[in-house]
């Protein structure tokens, strides 16, 4: 016998048998197996294990009576308590399945005039429609049938698309940047600022859509007589007819079309003009306003960011117009008579190449079938580099 005491005195441990490895695992796994089979299954289904204790239902209770006064709504444990559905239906599974997947069409699809696509239907098997009809007779080809257009091709079919659905938009068609032409229709709309503010009708017509009008209304505008003195512009007479062609007619709808200005016409109206009506000075809603009229009468709409910073009419004439682009030097050359009477001379608004001059002669033809005899290139390289016999008589390949 060893005494513990003295073998933790002395750091003596009685000898262990030491087991080799490969034994002690086999050891491992006869200790690890069952002892007589098991007649129990492996898998076992669910099963709904509560945790809540005594203790638990009572500090909740307590805190639903603190949270609620009377009665609280709902189950006290609401992870193993689940409510019971309040209305039972009576109806088949096949219609409850249907009214689940039914989403109704939105309030204005519902309203529309527009007669919409049909909903997608699936059609009866043959051996159900056997059953249904015995004369039914299968078909074998597809004449007598009828045609059925796809759903992509429903809106281009006529009848389903009217005129009253076409877009019509807000801007002029046809785009104007010249300055002489847009000073005219811009003195026209800065009239017709004035003549809505001085009729009171200003603050309510100046986000509506006004009347296009016509060469007519356009002429009226301009006879009308403008005074500017610091920065302030003010009307001379009375010009109420141009307010109401404005609004008159723009509650009705009517839409007529405006004879064009030429350039020349525009250079000489505004000659007639005193440049003292560009220094108008304007403030936010007139500036929205004239940029509304002018995007309406010439197609060119001026941006936010360029329009905040505009003070007076000179800018806004300075944002909506473009300076023309200067004439080519062929072009300047073509009109000079003088060079067009000379035989030696030729104006080009291009570079001549070596093709250009092989077709003045008419030999481009005959080059052109020789080069392709002899699967040439007819125009470029073919993909072949520069000074390829050099590279040949190098060695390169």
């Amino acid at each position: 016998m060893v005494n513990p005491q003295s073998a933790v005195a002395n750091n003596t441990y009685p000898a262990m048998p030491r087991i080799p490895r490969v034994r002690g695992l086999q050891s491992l796994q006869l200790a690890m197996a069952p002892s007589a089979p098991s007649t129990r299954t492996p898998f076992v289904g669910p099963r709904a294990v509560s945790t809540t204790c005594a203790a638990r239902s009572k500090n909740t209770e307590w805190v639903r009576g603190k949270l609620w006064k009377g009665e609280a709504p709902g189950p006290e444990d609401p992870y193993t308590q689940r409510p019971e559905p309040e209305d039972p239906s009576n109806l088949p599974e096949e219609a409850l399945e249907s009214r689940r997947h039914y989403t109704p069409a939105p309030v204005p699809v519902q309203a529309s005039r527009l007669p919409l696509p049909p909903k997608r239907t699936e059609a009866t098997a043959e051996k159900e429609l056997k059953s249904l009809d015995p004369t039914y007779v299968p078909a074998t080809g597809a004449e007598g049938l009828e045609e059925i257009n796809p759903i992509r091709s429903w809106w281009e079919q006529p009848g389903h698309w009217g005129e009253e659905s076409e877009f019509r938009g807000f801007a002029s068609p046809d785009k104007v940047a010249e300055k002489a032409v847009v000073e005219v229709y811009l003195r026209r709309a800065v009239v017709e600022v004035l003549a809505l503010q001085q009729a009171g009708e200003f603050p309510q017509w100046a986000t509506r859509k006004w009347r296009r009008g016509d060469r007519s209304d356009l002429e009226q505008a301009l006879a009308v007589e403008m005074q500017v003195q610091d920065g302030t512009a003010s009307l001379k007479g009375d010009a109420s007819f141009v307010s109401q062609s404005l609004t008159a007619e723009a509650e009705e709808g009517a839409e007529a079309h405006e004879q064009p200005v030429s350039l020349d016409e525009a250079k000489e109206m505004s000659k007639t003009w005193d440049s003292s009506w560009k220094d108008l000075v304007l403030d936010d809603q007139v500036k929205f306003a004239l940029r509304k009229r002018l995007y309406q009468l010439t197609g060119t709409l001026i941006p936010d960011a360029k329009l905040g910073a505009a003070r007076t009419v000179k800018h806004v004439l300075t944002l909506a117009s473009k300076q023309p682009k200067p004439p080519k030097l062929a072009q300047l050359l073509s009109r000079r008579d003088d060079l067009q009477k000379l035989p030696n001379i030729k104006v080009h608004s291009r570079k001549i190449g070596p093709i250009d001059k092989e077709m003045a002669v008419g030999r481009w033809k005959v080059i052109e079938e020789e080069l392709k005899k002899r699967d040439l290139p007819v125009t470029g390289t073919g993909g072949l580099s520069k000074n390829k016999e050099r590279d040949w008589l190098s060695g390169k390949m």
